[in-house]
C-alpha cells in the first residue's frame, strides 16, 4: 500500500505536467468585450452591433431549437414590444482560443448574464439566467447557442397576444 502510494505520488505530477493545453482563455479580448457589448445593444433596443456581428444565415439555437441570424434579430427586437426596462446585470464573458486538439483554430466565447424585464401586458418583473456560447469566424458571430429558461417569455407573449 505504501509502495503504491509512493509511487502515485510520484507520477500524478508528471502526468499533470505532461497534459497539453486545449488553447488560451481570456476575458479582456475584444472578442470577450464585444459579447458583453451586445447585452448593451439589445438592452438599449438599439440592435446597431447584433445587424452588423450576427449574419442573417448564422446557425442558432435558442435552447433545441435552430434558427437562423435573421430570425433571432427579429425575435429580440420583438422582445421590446412585450416589455419594458429590460435589463442585463451580471455580465461575464471569456473567450477561448482553442489551439490544439478536435477544436483547433476554433474561437468561443462564453458567456453568462441575468436578463430581467417588466412585461407590458402583466405588469410582472422577470429574472432568467441566461448562458451563451458563441463561435466567431473573422470577428462575426457564425454560431450560437442560448441556455435559458424561457418560459416567462412564452407566458407573456401569449399575454400580448390575447390583448391585441
Amino acid at each position: 500500500m505504501k509502495k503504491t502510494l509512493l509511487l502515485f505520488l510520484l507520477v500524478a505530477p508528471t502526468l499533470t505536467f505532461c497534459q497539453k493545453s486545449a488553447g488560451l482563455l481570456s476575458q479582456v479580448d475584444e472578442l470577450s468585450l464585444i459579447a458583453q457589448e451586445l447585452d448593451a445593444d439589445y438592452a438599449s433596443n438599439e440592435h446597431t452591433l447584433w445587424d452588423k456581428t450576427l449574419s442573417d444565415n448564422a446557425v442558432v439555437y435558442l435552447n433545441n431549437s435552430k434558427m437562423d441570424g435573421k430570425t433571432v434579430k427579429e425575435i429580440f427586437k420583438s422582445h421590446h414590444t412585450m416589455f419594458n426596462d429590460i435589463e442585463i446585470l451580471d455580465g461575464y464573458a471569456h473567450t477561448n482560443y482553442f489551439t490544439n486538439g478536435v477544436n483547433k483554430g476554433d474561437i468561443w466565447t462564453n458567456h453568462w448574464f441575468e436578463w430581467s424585464g417588466t412585461g407590458n401586458t402583466s405588469g410582472l418583473r422577470y429574472s432568467v439566467r441566461v448562458h451563451v456560447d458563441t463561435k466567431w469566424e473573422n470577428e462575426k458571430v457564425a454560431e450560437q447557442l442560448f441556455y435559458a429558461d424561457m418560459s416567462s417569455h412564452k407566458m407573456e407573449g401569449e399575454m400580448f397576444k390575447q390583448s391585441q
